[in-house]
């Protein structure tokens, strides 16, 4: 959706109000005790309505310029972001360009810290009158990096057939698969930090909201000849769920425009790429223990916006904890 120039005077509230939201999301947890491995638990559970969005807080007023914060690692944390994001619109002029004497800099280690992020992947699959899967596609996936696997795996599950009175039918299933991902603590990071100067195209963000909000789009009813969900007396449940997506080792990158304060810390990030957006979360946290040299103009520090591009080696395991089948066509329109 591309919004008039008259947007633009509402961009600053939109992002205050997404950097407030992230903020209020990411306060680390108390990492739990993992429990016994165990199979996942599948239920069958009504689609609830999208829970209002808390009221972000407000910001502290800026500290008084003093030496560079010293970096904070992060410590190992339940992430609980959602990955709620802003829809950063293109306005004809750039409004976040800067022109600084000296550009702001990366601190010369970038600190990441093991964390365990949770996680819903949602797919659709045809079960034929005898319970068998006829076929799946993925709907809304964080792990792309994983979606081979995870195709593989629902190609062997079982079901028990949808069921429209005393027969049962053809259909499509809508699952949400509900997953814990174990994040190590990536390796051999390099990053690059940009000016966004006032010549700069204002590019377009990665769309990635709740999963609630993701939902309130999806309602199609099939047009393959199949039966409505909506119409059955009992949708199809997985029983045999064998999962071999249970973790990735390899390559990760993600770009970000960044806003740093003359404090030299990140106030607002806004996500461009994502090679599995499970990570949205895991590196907003991370770059907000960083301490930033800020950017120098009119002699002395100033605020800035600059494009953060992070690449390098990470690791995660995943567990599927629960699969829980929605009454909700999710095939998108």
């Amino acid at each position: 959706m591309k919004l008039p120039r008259s947007f633009l005077p509402g961009l600053a509230v939109a992002l205050a109000l997404a950097a407030g939201s992230a903020n209020a999301q990411e306060e680390p947890e108390a990492t739990p005790t993992p429990a016994p491995a165990e199979a996942p638990s599948v239920t069958s559970e009504p689609l609830a309505p999208a829970a209002p969005q808390a009221a972000p807080a407000s910001a502290p007023p800026p500290a008084a310029v003093a030496p560079l914060p010293t970096p904070t690692p992060a410590p190992p944390a339940r992430v609980s972001d959602p990955a709620t994001l802003a829809i950063l619109q293109a306005p004809a002029e750039n409004p976040f360009g800067l022109l600084a004497q000296t550009p702001a800099t990366l601190p010369p280690k970038l600190t990441f810290a093991d964390a365990i992020v949770s996680a819903a992947k949602f797919v659709s699959v045809r079960v034929d009158r005898t319970g068998r899967p006829m076929g799946s596609r993925p709907e809304r996936d964080p792990i792309p990096s994983l979606a081979n696997e995870s195709q593989k795996s629902i190609a062997r599950w079982t079901f028990d057939p949808g069921r429209k009175g005393a027969d049962f039918v053809d259909t499509w299933a809508s699952l949400r698969l509900d997953l814990a991902v174990e994040v190590d603590s990536p390796r051999s990071v390099q990053g690059i930090l940009t000016p966004v100067g006032p010549a700069n195209a204002v590019p377009k963000p990665l769309l990635w909201s709740t999963d609630d909000l993701w939902l309130e789009t999806r309602n199609a009813p099939p047009t393959d000849g199949t039966v409505p969900l909506a119409t059955l007396d009992a949708p199809p449940m997985p029983k045999k769920t064998p999962w071999d997506a249970d973790s990735y080792k390899g390559p990760f990158s993600a770009k970000f425009w960044v806003k740093v304060k003359s404090t030299g810390v990140v106030e607002k990030a806004i996500p461009l790429e994502v090679s599995d957006p499970v990570l949205l979360g895991y590196l907003r946290r991370a770059m907000s223990t960083w301490a930033f040299r800020p950017a120098q103009a009119n002699g002395g520090p100033v605020d800035s916006w600059n494009e953060l591009v992070l690449s390098g080696q990470i690791a995660y395991d995943v567990d599927l904890k629960q699969i829980a089948s929605l009454r909700r066509t999710l095939a998108g329109t």
